[in-house]
């Protein structure tokens, strides 16, 4: 091993010198080749990288632009993100139900009110909209330790933006307190003045993303007839709500999946 070592180390001292002188003669062919050229081929080969440094300077000047139009658009987002905080502006908004249990239920002239047995101990706070089997029910507007009160949409106080299926226009929901027999009812206001219900051929009026608490296309209730718009401007008509809001045992609460919501 020691002789290999050695003989490999004098061999490639040995070595060296040819390498260098090697390379001192390439570098002086291409010098004498570069020296004999005609001036025809210096000119083209001049041509040549006047051709490439242009397109090199076009190339820098195409970046710039670029990074420009990056910050522009960096500066853009930038401010719709501002403008949608300014604006609570929420295009999509994720829910987890859950589900409680009716305890009271209070169905009056004055009260339409369900308590329920959750309360600050599962998370609830007021506004979170509140389902059954049928469709939209409600939301909360009280909530306590281990327990809870929810607005009926049947209550007078209860206000949401909907629109009716197959039309995004937005409309506006009021409930209308619970008629002779113990139907709840509503109120729709700002239907355009194109559409049409009957007894036939009924609107099925639906929850609006818009109102933030809910999730689209929840049924609030029918619209068999709309009074008004004779001025061509807006309609409204008494909305038809599930007969069966005060039999209900049990509700789903949809609480925002992000804690920010």
């Amino acid at each position: 091993m020691s002789w290999k070592l050695l003989l490999k180390s004098g061999f490639d001292e040995f070595q060296a010198p040819l390498w260098e002188t090697a390379s001192r003669v390439a570098d002086l062919s291409h010098f004498w080749g570069h020296m004999a050229d005609s001036k025809t081929t210096l000119i083209e080969k001049n041509r040549a990288l006047s051709r490439i440094r242009s397109d090199q300077h076009l190339q820098t000047e195409r970046t710039q632009e670029l990074n420009e139009e990056i910050a522009r658009l960096r500066g853009l987002i930038s401010h719709l993100d501002s403008l949608e905080k300014q604006i609570n502006i929420e295009p999509k908004r994720s829910f987890i139900p859950l589900l409680a249990r009716v305890s009271k239920r209070t169905l009056n002239g004055w009260w339409q009110e369900f308590t329920i047995r959750r309360g600050e101990n599962a998370g609830l706070r007021p506004g979170l909209g509140v389902l059954h089997q049928g469709g939209l029910l409600g939301r909360i507007s009280k909530v306590a330790k281990r327990s809870a009160d929810i607005e009926l949409i049947s209550s007078p106080g209860f206000r949401v933006v909907a629109h009716f299926d197959g039309d995004d226009r937005p409309v506006t929901f009021q409930g209308d307190g619970i008629a002779l027999g113990g139907t709840p009812r509503g109120i729709v206001s700002d239907v355009p003045h194109d559409l049409i219900a009957s007894e036939q051929t009924p609107l099925i009026l639906k929850s609006s993303s818009l109102s933030g608490n809910y999730p689209n296309g929840l049924k609030i209730g029918e619209v068999r007839q709309l009074e008004g718009g004779e001025d061509g401007l807006f309609k409204r008509g008494q909305v038809l709500l599930d007969p069966q809001i005060g039999h209900i045992t049990e509700v789903t609460i949809l609480l925002p999946k992000f804690p920010q919501e």
